[in-house]
This record gives C-alpha cells, structure tokens and sequence, in this order.
C-alpha cells in the first residue's frame, strides 16, 4: 500500500480499510486530502486481492465535511479564478464521490462519530452505513449558504424519501445514531469503539460472494 500523510490505507484478508487521517480537524476533507482519497480509491477498485472496503474516520469524529480553511484561500484568489477553482474542486468532489459510489465491490463506512456536511454525504456514498452509538448525521450546508453538493441531494432522498430528506437539508439539524437507524440513513448500530469491527466483520461477509457477481450487481 503506498504512504499517504491524510488518510491510511490497510488491507487484512481481503477487506480493506481506509482512515481519513486528520483528526485534528475532524478529518474535514481538504483539497489535499482529496487527491490522496481518489487515489485510495483508485487503487482498491483495481486491486483484485482487495474484495471489500471499510472507510472511517481517526479520532472522535468521522468526518467535519469540507476544510473550510481551504475554502477561504479558494475565495481569496483574484476575482477572475474564484469560479473556476470552485467548479475545478466541485469536479474533484464529485469524481471522488463516484469512485466511492461505483466502487465495483462492497463498501461500508463505519462512522465513528460525527458525520457533517461533505462527511455525511460521503457516508451515504457507500452500500451501508454502520454507526456508533456516538455518531451523528447533520447536512449542515444551510448554514453556510450552500446545498448539498457531495452527493447528498441524490443519496439522501434514496435512503429516508423525499420529504423527509428536504426536512433534514431544509433545516440542517444533528440527527443521532438512534435516529439514523430509525430513519435509514444507518444499517446497523454499534457500540462506540466497536464500530469499525463491526463493519470490518459484516465486510468480510459480503466479500465471500463472487467478486464478478458482487460488481455487476
């Protein structure tokens, strides 16, 4: 596995695990961050011996959305480059976003803790979500002037219905795991500390079946 400085990437038996690795900031997800995500990806779709993936986050949190730092610096830039950094990093979103979503083989994300904005949207991006009993879901983007633009619009509304998903991106507020599993933006609940276990073991599981089958599917 190559060396990566925000994100880990491990194999065990088949299943993969991939740590967005800056817990200082909540593992918000910088422009940095990102090339290193796309190319995680990238690899794990290519690597056969690899039937599974795990995503989650180090430290407290799963994921604080967007780096809001890097957005400044993207606003900050003379006026004639403002749009085209912000639709060339809306590019990169959504290819990463993709590769997550048509990753040709199971993906779980196992969220440890709060899950916000771009965070939440990239948990949605896998085939299920295992919680914490600490986590939390929040599609925060009201608050900042800003639609869901992660996936979230398209993910969200296939997991809860449309009425409900204009009700929790319309206000933007903190859904609890207890919640999510109600509302089925999570699969399955676990205890906090165990939540990467228990998606590592589920993961294990659905890697048993035909890697051919598996990705047609």
């Amino acid at each position: 596995m190559a060396d990566y400085e925000f994100i880990t990437l491990q194999s065990h038996e088949g299943v993969a695990t991939l740590t967005l690795n800056r817990p200082d900031k909540r593992n918000a997800i910088s422009d940095a961050m990102r090339t290193e995500l796309i190319h995680a990806l990238e690899t794990v779709a290519q690597d056969r011996a690899i039937r599974a993936l795990v995503l989650t986050g180090a430290g407290k949190g799963f994921c604080a959305g967007g780096d809001i730092a890097g957005m400044q610096r993207r606003m900050d830039a003379p006026a004639g480059e403002v749009a085209f950094n912000g639709w060339s990093r809306q590019q990169r979103v959504h290819h990463a976003v993709s590769l997550l979503y048509h990753m040709p083989k199971p993906t779980i994300a196992a969220v440890n803790g709060a899950a916000a904005g771009l965070g939440a949207d990239t948990a949605l991006s896998c085939d299920f979500v295992v919680a914490s009993t600490a986590a939390s879901f929040t599609w925060s983007y009201i608050a900042r002037g800003l639609i869901p633009d992660g996936g979230g619009m398209y993910f969200l509304p296939r997991r809860v219905g449309l009425a409900r998903a204009k009700e929790l991106i319309y206000s933007g507020r903190k859904v609890s795991a207890d919640e999510a599993l109600k509302l089925g933006i999570a699969d399955r609940l676990a205890s906090a500390g165990d939540e990467l276990a228990a998606a590592q073991g589920w993961a294990a599981e659905l890697a048993q079946g035909s890697a051919t089958a598996l990705a047609l599917s």
